[in-house]
Formats: C-alpha cells, structure tokens, sequence
C-alpha cells in the first residue's frame, strides 16, 4: 500500500487521532510514530511527523480563536473604564492599553552615588571630587 495517496478525510481522520492522542492522551512524538507503524503501516516516518505538525497548527488555531473570543468583551470593559469619572480608573486603563499593544515603557528607578573619580596621565593623578 505504500505509495497510495490518502483522502483528504483520510488524512483528517489521521491528525483527529494525533491531535487527540497528543493533547489528551500526551503522547511524545515517539509514541505517536509507534502508534502510527502498528495502527497504520502505510507511510514513513516523515509523513506521519506531518500529522504530528499539523496538530501543532490546530492546537495554535484553536488557542487564538478562544483568545479572540475573551478580546472582544475586555475591549468592551476598557471602553467603559475609559468612560469613568475617576481619573484613577482611566489612567489604569490607559496603562493596560499601551501594555497589552506592546508600548509600555518599563520605568527603572536607580540611586548612583559617585564616590571618587581618579584619572591619571603619565605620572601626574588629579582627583576630580575636589
């Protein structure tokens, strides 16, 4: 059978099976090949590390879309923030805005002390503290 092109429902009933024994069952790419060699037999290793890959799509895919599903109601609680009375409560808002866009600016408060400063040419040093 090697060399017979699968479906393309074939091959989705293929990475279903690899993207559930992967996400639920937590199979390693090594199980999976095992799991393939004695389930399925028809194909090399490169093509069933093709299904491997394709559910690391699919797991990425599904990840963005519950993601964009929880980003339209935050958006909808930044509006109403931005609406509020209390200057506090907006400018924590705008603050998640710029954060979350990628725009903040990490503010790093230092105490430098200079105690002394020697500086020498040839044989002569003069101190500049003084």
């Amino acid at each position: 059978m090697a060399g017979t092109k699968l479906t393309d429902a074939e091959i989705a009933i293929r990475v279903e099976d690899c993207y559930n024994l992967r996400f639920n069952q937590k199979y390693t790419i090594k199980q999976w090949l095992n799991h393939c060699h004695k389930a399925y037999g028809d194909k090399s290793e490169q093509q069933y590390t093709q299904y491997w890959m394709e559910t690391s799509k699919r797991y990425n895919e599904n990840w963005k879309e519950k993601l964009n599903k929880l980003l339209d109601p935050a958006i909808d609680e930044l509006y109403t923030l931005l609406a509020s009375d209390d200057e506090k409560i907006r400018q924590r808002a705008i603050d998640q805005i710029v954060k979350y866009t990628g725009n903040d600016i990490t503010k790093i408060e230092g105490d430098i002390k200079v105690q002394q400063i020697d500086l020498s040419w040839g044989t002569t040093t003069e101190n500049l503290d003084e």
